[in-house]
């Protein structure tokens, strides 16, 4: 249970560098997605690990596990806030194209009759 707990934090912590590194897109959503819910299966790894090997030392509850759960907790909702901004980006992107579009057919609907006379 160590080993999982340990190397779907790696992994977290990864997925979480590549979101940062990359543009605003379809790519960038997902991999924020992916970074939230392996950020959040790490957090239950890591209660099941403590739960199994004993409850923590007396008075150190706050370090041992509710500060590691915090920054759990912090990193999903830091990465769902960037899926959602990439995808308010995408939307943005795609109503600027449906607009552009919508332009360059008045245009071409306004230019037609002028060659027709």
């Amino acid at each position: 249970m160590v080993f999982e707990t340990i190397a779907l934090s790696v992994i977290t912590v990864l997925l979480l560098l590549l979101t940062l590194t990359r543009k605003p897109g379809h790519i960038k959503l997902l991999l924020a997605l992916l970074s939230a819910v392996a950020s959040i299966v790490s957090m239950v790894f890591f209660i099941l690990m403590r739960r199994s090997s004993g409850n923590p030392d007396a008075g150190q509850d706050l370090l041992q596990v509710y500060a590691p759960c915090g920054i759990y907790v912090l990193i999903a909702l830091f990465c769902l806030a960037v899926a959602a901004l990439s995808r308010r980006k995408l939307r943005q992107d795609k109503a600027a194209k449906a607009a552009a579009k919508a332009e360059k057919t008045a245009e071409k609907a306004a230019a037609k009759p002028e060659q027709e006379t």
